[in-house]
């Protein structure tokens, strides 16, 4: 069964190994999302699209998370997070929001919010 919290999960593994493959798997063939990542801004939909901002991801990211809060607004459930790594081989901190809805056993709408675009220099 797809949850929020399973998506959250799987961000993170990807986030920190590269493999998005286990995120992808539980997204919606229509799905809808919205990233702040240059050369995917707007809304987007589908999953070919997805996976071509995953593999993106897998290229261009490691990073720990590290959850803070979780909100809940109905059918929708963000995550605050705290980021550490490396991106584009430069390190990097910052805040991020994802933002999941789930509906019949798979993820039909993702966003992510950043509190620091670009992130800051990690210490």
């Amino acid at each position: 069964m797809v949850t929020p919290h399973e998506a959250l999960r799987r961000w993170i593994a990807g986030a920190g190994g590269g493999d998005w493959r286990p995120f992808v798997e539980l997204l919606a063939p229509d799905v809808a999302f919205s990233v702040p990542v240059d050369g995917f801004l707007g809304h987007r939909t589908g999953r070919a699209e997805a996976e071509r901002f995953f593999a993106y991801l897998a290229e261009a990211v490691r990073a720990d998370l590290e959850p803070t809060s979780v909100l809940v607004d109905g059918e929708r459930v963000a995550f605050e997070v705290s980021v550490r790594g490396r991106w584009l081989g430069r390190p990097f901190r910052q805040g991020l929001c994802l933002v999941f809805v789930v509906r019949d056993d798979a993820i039909v709408e993702f966003r992510e919010y950043l509190a620091w675009p670009g992130g800051l220099p990690a210490d």
